[in-house]
C-alpha cells in the first residue's frame, strides 16, 4: 500500500499545481468586457482599479495555492494511510479557495463600476438567424467517440469469451506493483462492471462534447464576422479536446478492465502508466482553452466567415434578450437566472466555460439530481470502497 500512497501523493500534486495554475490565469481568458463577471466598457478592463482587483485575486489564488499543497504535504507525512482519500477531498478545498478569491474582487468590481458610473448595452451580444442555429451533430468529431465505443465493445466482447475459463475467484483491485490484492466472486456483473462503468463515463463525456457543439453562437455586435468565426473555431476545437479526453480515459478503464479478467498484463503495465493516463488526456483541451480564451475571444482567424444573414444590434435584433447582458440577472456574476429567457445554455462571465439559466426547471432539476449524485459518490467512496482498500 506505500507504494500506492506515494502515488496518489504524486497525483494529489499534479492536480493541486495545474488547478492553481487554471485559478491564476482565469481573468486573462475572460472576455475584455467582464471584470469578475461584472459587465464593464472594456476600454477600462486596463485601469488601475481593474488591474488592482486582478492582482489582488491573483495574491489570493497563489497564497492559497502553497498553502493546500503545503497541506498534502503534510498530510502524506503525517498520515499517509489518508492519502486515497484525500485525493478526493483536496478538491473540494481548491473549490473553496476559488470561491474565497472571486466573490470579495466580484464585490469590489461591482463597486468599482458604480462609482465610476459605467454604463454598457444591457445587449452584450446580437442575435441573428446564424447566431441562433447550432451546430447539427455532423459537427461533433465523431471518430473519438466511435473509437472509444468500439474499444467498450472489444472490453464486454472479450470479457464474455473469456468468462467460462475464469477461476472462482478474480482480482478486481491491484497495489502500486500491479499485483492483485483485492478479489471478489466470478460472476458477469463482476467482469462487465467495467465496461458499464466505462460507457456511462463516455455517454456523459459524450454529451459535454455535445454542449459546445450544439451551444448558440454569441455574435459580438462590434465585429459580427470576426466574432463569428472565432466561435466557430472555438467550437470545434474545443470538441476535439472533448474527444481526446474520451478517448484517453476510456482506453484506461479497458486496460483495467482486461486487467481484471487477464491478471497475467500486470507484467506488462507499469502502475504509473495507468497513472499518467488520465493526468495527460486534459493536457490537449487544458491547452486549447488557454490558446482560444473565452468563446474563442484569443483566436486569430486568417480570414472571417460572412455570416449568411446580416448582423443585427440592439434591442431590435431578432430573439435578443437583454437580461445576459444585465448584472442583475448574475447572481454573483457567475449564476444566470431570467425566467424570460427560454435559453437553457449561455456563456459563463468568468474563466472560458459554459453555464445554464437557472430559472428554468429541466435545470434546475438536473442540478438537484447532479448533486445528489456527488454526494452518493463521495459516501459510497469514503465509507465503502476506500476503506475496502485500505485493509
Amino acid at each position: 500500500m506505500k507504494e500506492l500512497y506515494l502515488v496518489c501523493f504524486a497525483l494529489n500534486l499534479f492536480i493541486a499545481v495545474l488547478v492553481g495554475a487554471l485559478m491564476l490565469v482565469l481573468p486573462i481568458l475572460t472576455r475584455k468586457s467582464f471584470l469578475f463577471g461584472v459587465r464593464i466598457p472594456a476600454e477600462h478592463q486596463g485601469c488601475p482599479e481593474a488591474r488592482a482587483i486582478k492582482k489582488n485575486y491573483a495574491t489570493i489564488c497563489l497564497a492559497g495555492s502553497f498553502v493546500l499543497i503545503a497541506l498534502i504535504v503534510a498530510q502524506y507525512v503525517l498520515f499517509p494511510e489518508w492519502t486515497l482519500t484525500s485525493i478526493m477531498y483536496f478538491p473540494l478545498l481548491f473549490a473553496t479557495l476559488q470561491a474565497a478569491a472571486y466573490i470579495p474582487n466580484w464585490k469590489k468590481a461591482a463597486k468599482l463600476k458604480e462609482e465610476r458610473g459605467w454604463k454598457v448595452p444591457a445587449l452584450v451580444f446580437a442575435d441573428t438567424k446564424s447566431s441562433h442555429s447550432r451546430g447539427n451533430l455532423r459537427e461533433l468529431p465523431w471518430g473519438w467517440y466511435i473509437s472509444s465505443f468500439l474499444l467498450i465493445v472489444a472490453g464486454a466482447v472479450v470479457a464474455l469469451i473469456v468468462y467460462p475459463g475464469l477461476p472462482e475467484q478474480i482480482p478486481i483491485h491491484f497495489d502500486a506493483n500491479m499485483q492483485p490484492d483485492g478479489w471478489a466472486d466470478k460472476s458477469i456483473l463482476a467482469v462487465m462492471m467495467m465496461p458499464l462503468v466505462n460507457l456511462a463515463t463516455t455517454f456523459v463525456l459524450w454529451l459535454s462534447g455535445l454542449m459546445f457543439v450544439r451551444a448558440k453562437l454569441q455574435i459580438d455586435q462590434h465585429n459580427p464576422e470576426l466574432s463569428f468565426t472565432q466561435h466557430r473555431l472555438y467550437r470545434r476545437r474545443m470538441g476535439h479536446g472533448m474527444g481526446i479526453l474520451t478517448l484517453g480515459l476510456c482506453a484506461m478503464m479497458v486496460v483495467i478492465g482486461f486487467m481484471t479478467i487477464i491478471p497475467e498484463l500486470y507484467l506488462y503495465i507499469p502502475f504509473w502508466a495507468l497513472v499518467a493516463l488520465p493526468c495527460l488526456t486534459p493536457v490537449p483541451l487544458v491547452a486549447i482553452m488557454i490558446r482560444s480564451g473565452q468563446g474563442g475571444c484569443k483566436i486569430k482567424p486568417k480570414e472571417t466567415i460572412r455570416q449568411t444573414s446580416g448582423a443585427q444590434s440592439g434591442a431590435d435584433a431578432p430573439g435578443a434578450f437583454p437580461g445576459r447582458g444585465d448584472d442583475r440577472y448574475w447572481a454573483l456574476g457567475m449564476f444566470y437566472h431570467n425566467p424570460d429567457d427560454p435559453a437553457y445554455i449561455v456563456e459563463d462571465r468568468f474563466g472560458n466555460n459554459i453555464g445554464f439559466n437557472y430559472s428554468r426547471l429541466p435545470v434546475k432539476i438536473g442540478v438537484i439530481l447532479l448533486a445528489l449524485g456527488v454526494v452518493a459518490l463521495y459516501v459510497w467512496l469514503s465509507f465503502v470502497l476506500f476503506p475496502a482498500l485500505s485493509l
